[in-house]
């Protein structure tokens, strides 16, 4: 049993829909995977639950993705059906029928460090995530699972739903995400544990009563920054942690977050390699001890990491992704470290450090950040030298931006080379707007010179 926006859903009525699935001949594994973009999450979990039990491979698409664009990604993932906006609007993509034979689920990469992909996991596989999730992480066996997040995302879907099913659990899902109405139903229950994003976790911290505490949040994807994980973890009785990758899933959970960098024990399926300290990080590569189905068994993340021993049990800790970090003057520049200072400023409300090429340096850090007004030169000015007294030398950013908003992912993420290229862009349109009107200004000054005799 589940509910949905409050209403409860049984298992019987999520069974009732399992014929009507079995009768339509686009549902059929020996055509191939189908793709799912539709409006009611009830439909979609009843689709997901037939497809898990037996044998279809399904690629959920975020229900607000235009047609169009959902249907590339489902062209793109080999998929021979798009069902869009109903499970009725069934859309054919006969080039792509193959019979599927290992079923399970294709997720979209978070596009973090590029163009998504999409990247398949088989049931088993995946069951042996849950297994090893729910044997490892004990803590949540007496909570409440609130899951106010995407479930046409693992983190959502496998750890919220999944993971609540298998310990026998009531998951309680939001779709429409009103921090008031949330925090209303957190107040009833019993022990709730809340699996949602870090900005939703803050808000809600935020607006809950002065003399009691949440009792569980666990957040995943982007790190809190450290201003608003101090807010946060005051206002909270357990404040849980965890580490994934699409291509793995959940790898690491963290029961006893210190600081926001802290990602936990590795769960019992996987062994994991990293660096042995915070001044020596190694990227964080994951070995799947019994690959399943095609699975890789070593998977390289692109993040930097490392170990230590804290409350007699070894945890990994996050620094920062390999492409992100910017090199000056020989030093690393890992991006949180300078945003999690800059964000204790009383006038900074979000920032975000990137890397831009430089012909001298090969590269410079430059900071995007939002402020509680317009700076002007003098406010500039001052916010430089007030980076100089709270940052190292080589971390103080080349130049600073002050924007309205910061470009964010759905899931909280920023793209740190998609912000670099959108700045490089509007600096060369700039350039070519100041060039065409020195042309314009300069035409004229020449054919008047040319009337008047000399």
């Amino acid at each position: 049993m589940l509910s949905i926006d409050e209403h409860v859903i049984t298992a019987q009525q999520i069974n009732s829909k399992f014929e009507r699935f079995s009768n339509a001949l686009h549902l059929d594994p020996e055509k191939g995977s189908v793709a799912v973009c539709i409006e009611s999450t009830v439909d979609w979990l009843s689709l997901c639950f037939y497809a898990k039990e037996h044998g279809l491979t399904v690629m959920p698409i975020h229900a607000s993705t235009p047609e169009s664009l959902a249907r590339k990604y489902a062209e793109k993932a080999g998929c021979y059906t798009l069902l869009y906006g109903t499970l009725e609007n069934v859309i054919c993509i006969p080039e792509n029928e193959q019979q599927d034979t290992a079923p399970g689920l294709i997720q979209m990469s978070s596009g973090t460090t590029g163009e998504p992909k999409s990247i398949k996991r088989s049931w088993r596989s995946i069951d042996q995530e849950v297994a090893a999730y729910v044997a490892h992480f004990t803590a949540p066996n007496s909570m409440s699972p609130v899951i106010a997040c995407p479930i046409t995302h693992s983190y959502g879907l496998i750890c919220g739903i999944f993971v609540g099913l298998a310990r026998g659990k009531h998951p309680r899902v939001f779709t429409s995400i009103n921090p008031k109405h949330l925090l209303k139903t957190l107040l009833t229950l019993d022990k709730p544990l809340l699996y949602s994003s870090p900005s939703m976790i803050d808000t809600v911290c935020m607006l809950w009563p002065k003399n009691s505490k949440l009792h569980a949040v666990m957040t995943s994807g982007t790190l809190m920054s450290a201003p608003v994980f101090l807010r946060a973890k005051a206002k909270v009785n357990h404040f849980f942690q965890q580490y994934g990758c699409s291509e793995a899933g959940c790898v690491a959970v963290s029961e006893y977050v210190d600081n926001t960098n802290t990602i936990g024990e590795v769960l019992g399926h996987l062994e994991v390699e990293a660096g042995e300290s915070l001044a020596a990080p190694a990227e964080i590569v994951i070995n799947v001890k019994q690959p399943l189905d095609g699975q890789c068994a070593k998977i390289h993340t692109n993040d930097l990491g490392y170990f230590d021993n804290r409350k007699g049990k070894k945890q990994l800790h996050f620094v920062a992704r390999q492409d992100d970090t910017i090199i000056v003057s020989g030093l690393n520049v890992y991006p949180k470290d300078v945003e999690d200072v800059v964000l204790t400023h009383p006038d900074i409300n979000d920032a975000v450090l990137f890397k831009m090429p430089d012909k001298h340096a090969g590269y410079r850090a430059y900071l995007q950040y939002c402020a509680n007004h317009q700076f002007t030169a003098e406010d500039k000015a001052s916010f430089k030298v007030w980076c100089h007294k709270h940052l190292a030398a080589y971390q103080v950013p080349f130049d600073f931006i002050q924007v309205d908003s910061i470009t964010r992912l759905p899931n909280g993420k920023v793209n740190r080379k998609a912000i670099a290229n959108a700045y490089l862009s509007k600096i060369d349109t700039l350039g070519m707007q100041q060039k065409t009107k020195q042309v314009t200004v300069s035409a004229p000054d020449k054919a008047l010179s040319e009337k008047v005799p000399s």
